[in-house]
């Protein structure tokens, strides 16, 4: 099964749905989740009518920002049994009857507020009883490699990203393709580049899907660039 995660910067914009359209077709993921959509379920029914997806799960955020959906294909086995602004969390049932969880997550941007983002992971691991993957943009990192800046990633805030994931027990599955997933399209001396979006998840999940892989899509419609898992 693949996973398309992206997060979009927007799909009420022609060009990145154009984009989305050509990925799907190029990688024929099972289910998309999609962050920073913009758009209610009126919208998201709009400019998605074309994707082979008729199971469509939208939480739009009050305001002009925000907005999640989730989107699968007819033959996949998949309940939402919680959701936020800020989480789409899912039982997903495979062919062989086997049950795990999914979490398309979406962490608080503002530093001030990535606590919020810890302690809603913390959360959703209570609700959890087996094989749990996450992915999302997390909108921090784990260790400074994942940073190209001139200014260093505070420690304190890596420790706090590390702390949460071994309290919850998920581990991160890696990657292929280019090592930073967000880039704030600066000039110069003032261009940042990040690992954001990743994937994790706990040693059940893991035992069960041994092959998984993780690969960083190249786009430029956003600022983010999608994952393939």
């Amino acid at each position: 099964m693949k996973i398309l995660s992206w997060n979009c910067q927007g799909l009420g914009n022609p060009w990145i749905v154009r984009n989305l359209r050509k990925i799907v077709k190029e990688q024929v993921p099972f289910i998309c989740f999609l962050m920073e959509t913009r758009l209610d379920r009126e919208g998201i029914n709009y400019w998605c009518k074309e994707l082979p997806y008729k199971n469509r799960f939208v939480v739009k955020k009050l305001g002009l920002g925000g907005g999640l959906a989730l989107l699968w294909k007819e033959d996949i086995g998949l309940d939402v049994f919680k959701f936020s602004d800020n989480q789409i969390s899912a039982t997903v049932t495979e062919s062989d009857g086997y049950q795990w969880v999914l979490t398309g997550f979406y962490g608080w941007p503002e530093t001030q507020d990535q606590y919020k983002s810890w302690a809603l992971l913390s959360h959703i691991c209570s609700l959890v009883d087996g094989a749990w993957m996450c992915i999302s943009d997390f909108n921090e990192m784990l260790n400074s490699s994942e940073k190209l800046s001139c200014r260093p990633a505070p420690p304190r805030q890596l420790d706090a990203f590390r702390v949460a994931l071994e309290h919850c027990n998920l581990v991160d599955l890696g990657f292929i393709g280019y090592p930073f997933t967000w880039n704030n399209r600066r000039p110069g001396a003032a261009n940042t580049k990040k690992r954001l979006d990743k994937a994790v998840a706990n040693q059940v999940w893991r035992s069960k899907f041994p092959g998984t892989t993780v690969t960083h899509i190249v786009s430029h419609t956003s600022d983010h660039l999608p994952l393939i898992l």
